[in-house]
C-alpha cells in the first residue's frame, strides 16, 4: 500500500516523469485517482488510460468510473460520440472496448476502492440496456463491472484531485489543517 512520506506533494498527468511515477507506484488507489484525472480534466498523452487497463491490480471502481464517466449506457448501445471526456471520442471508444474485454477475459482481483452513489445510476441503466434487448452486437458486456453495485469509498485515500491536479492528502493536511485534519 501507499507509503506516505515518500509521495510526491502533486502529480500532473500532462506531465510524462508524473505519469511514470503513477505507473511505477503499483499502487490501485493512485491509479484510481490518475484515470479520473486523464479523463476528466487533463486528457491522455502519455497512453496511461490503456496502460491501466492492462494492469491485473486495477480496482473494479476504477473500471466503473471510467464506464460510467464515459457515460457506458449510451456506449453499450453502439454510440461511438459525444462522450463526457478529455480525450479524443476515439480514444474513449477504444477505451471502452478494452475495458469491456478485460472485464470479461481477466474481471478483477482488487475491488476495495469503492464508488460514490451517484454512479449508481449509470450502472442501473447499463443493466437496462442489456436486459432490454439494446446492447450492440459488437459490444462485449462487462458483466464483471456491472453485475453487482459498488460499495461506498471508505478511508482517505493518497491523493485528491484539484482542478485535474492530483495533491496529497499530506499537503492537503498540512496546509489546510481546518478543512483536512
Amino acid at each position: 500500500m501507499t507509503e506516505s512520506s515518500k509521495l510526491p506533494t502533486e502529480l500532473d498527468m500532462t506531465n510524462a516523469a508524473d505519469v511514470e511515477w503513477v505507473r511505477s507506484r503499483n499502487d490501485p488507489a493512485i491509479w484510481h485517482e490518475a484515470a479520473i484525472a486523464a479523463v476528466a480534466y487533463r486528457g491522455d498523452k502519455h497512453g496511461f488510460l490503456p496502460w491501466l487497463i492492462q494492469q491485473p491490480n486495477m480496482d473494479r471502481a476504477t473500471a466503473g468510473w471510467l464506464l460510467f464517466w464515459l457515460q457506458g449506457s449510451k456506449y453499450l448501445q453502439g454510440q461511438k460520440d459525444s462522450f463526457w471526456a478529455k480525450i479524443y471520442d476515439n480514444d474513449a471508444v477504444s477505451l471502452l472496448d478494452s475495458l469491456c474485454q478485460r472485464s470479461e477475459k481477466i474481471g478483477f482481483i482488487e475491488d476495495s476502492i469503492g464508488l460514490d452513489g451517484g454512479f449508481e445510476k449509470e450502472r442501473q441503466a447499463c443493466l437496462a440496456v442489456i436486459e432490454d434487448g439494446l446492447l450492440a452486437t459488437e459490444i462485449t458486456v462487462p458483466h464483471a463491472i456491472i453485475a453487482k453495485s459498488f460499495k461506498s469509498p471508505s478511508g482517505t485515500q493518497p491523493y485528491e484531485i484539484h482542478d485535474g491536479t492530483l495533491l496529497s492528502i499530506d499537503f492537503l493536511r498540512d496546509s489546510m489543517p481546518e478543512l483536512y485534519s
